[in-house]
C-alpha cells in the first residue's frame, strides 16, 4: 500500500484549543471523524476517545501519552513543504522557497525570498515573507492497515531539517521506519528567563524488517497539558513559548556549599530537607521551570547575603 491510495483518516497535533485558548501538549494529540479509528489509536497510543472540543473540524480526539510515535513514511513525497503568506483576503505569496507556486501566471518564476534560513524566518517574522507549510504524511507502524495520517506545522526548526529528511527517506528506496517525536526544548533566553517548549522532529530508522514497527512506550506517563499563553502576533506563530516540562526531563542541581550557607543565614537546621520540599511544591505547578529558575536566584541571593554577613563579622567581631 502506497501513500497515495492510503485512505487518510486522521491528523496528528502538538496543541489543542482549552476554552479558546492556545495549549500545548507534552503528548500527540489525535482527531478523527472516525470512533473506530479514534478507539484502535487510543489502544496503541493511550488515552481515551472523547468529543474533539480542543479545535479542528474532526468530530474526536484522543489525547495520547506518547511523545514519540513510530510511523511508515512513503519516500520523500511523504514530506511536502512550501512557503505561505497569508492576508487578509487569501494567499498572498506561495512558493517553495526559490520559485512561485502559484497563481497560475506567475508559477515557476523566481519568488524573491533570501536563499538563507534565516533571513526568510527574519522577513518572516517583520511580515514582509512566507513561512512554512509542511504536511507529513504517514501510517502508524504497528498497525499500517488502520489508514493514513497526516501532521501539519510551521516549525521552522523542521523546515531546516526537511533536505535532510528526504534525503533520507530517498535513500530507503521504499516505505521508511521513522519516529515522530515531539522534542522537547530548554533554553535561557539572554534576559535569565528559562522556557521550554515542544518541536516535531522526524528520525528515519531504515526499513521494515530492519526495525522495530512499535517505538518503546514512555518510561513514565506524561504530565497532563500545560496552558500556554495566547499569541499575540500571528509572526509569533512559528516560536510559541511554553513551559510544559516533564519531570523526567528536566532537573535542579543545587550546590551543597550554597545550600549550607543559606541555611546559616536563614537559622535552619536541615538545609537540605527544607529545599526538597519547597521544590517539590514547585515541581508540581504548570510553570515548574520559571519557578525552579526563580527559586535557584533566591538561594544564590541569600548565600551572597551570608557570606556578606560572615565577611563583616569576621573584620569587626561587635557585629556579631
Amino acid at each position: 500500500m502506497t501513500q497515495s491510495t492510503t485512505v487518510q483518516v486522521g491528523r496528528f497535533h502538538t496543541g489543542r484549543l482549552a476554552e479558546g485558548r492556545p495549549q500545548a501538549l507534552n503528548a500527540w494529540r489525535f482527531t478523527t471523524d472516525d470512533p473506530e479509528v479514534a478507539a484502535r489509536v487510543a489502544a496503541l497510543l493511550g488515552g481515551q476517545p472523547q468529543p474533539n472540543e480542543g479545535g479542528g473540524a474532526l468530530a474526536h480526539e484522543v489525547l495520547t501519552n506518547r511523545e514519540r510515535v513510530r510511523v511508515l513514511m512513503d519516500g520523500p513525497d511523504a514530506a511536502a513543504a512550501r512557503m505561505v503568506l497569508w492576508g487578509c483576503e487569501g494567499i498572498i505569496h506561495e512558493c517553495d522557497g526559490f520559485e512561485f507556486l502559484s497563481p497560475e501566471e506567475k508559477m515557476g518564476q523566481p519568488c524573491g525570498c533570501p536563499s538563507r534560513l534565516k533571513d526568510r524566518k527574519t522577513a518572516a517574522r517583520d511580515g514582509r515573507g512566507p513561512m512554512p507549510s509542511i504536511n507529513l504524511t504517514f501510517r502508524i507502524a504497528a498497525e499500517p492497515a488502520l489508514g493514513g495520517f497526516h501532521f501539519m506545522t510551521g516549525s521552522w526548526e523542521l523546515a531546516a531539517q526537511l533536505p535532510d529528511l528526504t534525503d533520507a527517506l530517498e535513500r530507503v528506496g521504499g516505505p521508511a521506519v521513522c519516529d515522530l517525536t515531539m522534542e522537547l526544548v530548554v533554553f535561557t533566553t539572554k534576559a535569565g528567563r528559562s522556557v521550554c517548549y515542544r518541536r516535531p522532529v522526524v528520525t528515519v530508522l531504515g526499513s521494515p524488517g530492519t526495525v522495530a514497527l512499535e517505538a518503546p512506550p514512555p518510561t513514565s506517563p506524561s504530565p497532563s497539558p500545560a496552558p500556554s499563553a495566547p499569541r499575540r502576533r500571528a509572526r509569533d506563530r512559528a516560536e510559541p513559548s511554553v513551559q510544559p516540562t516533564p519531570e523526567r526531563t528536566c532537573s535542579v542541581d543545587v550546590d551543597a556549599v550554597l545550600l549550607r550557607r543559606a541555611a546559616q543565614a536563614l537559622g535552619i537546621s536541615d538545609p537540605q530537607e527544607i529545599v526538597v520540599a519547597a521544590l517539590s511544591e514547585v515541581v508540581t505547578s504548570q510553570q515548574r521551570a520559571m519557578e525552579l529558575a526563580r527559586l535557584r536566584e533566591h538561594v544564590e541571593r541569600i548565600a551572597a547575603i551570608a557570606g556578606q554577613a560572615q565577611a563583616l563579622q569576621s573584620a569587626d567581631p561587635s557585629l556579631a
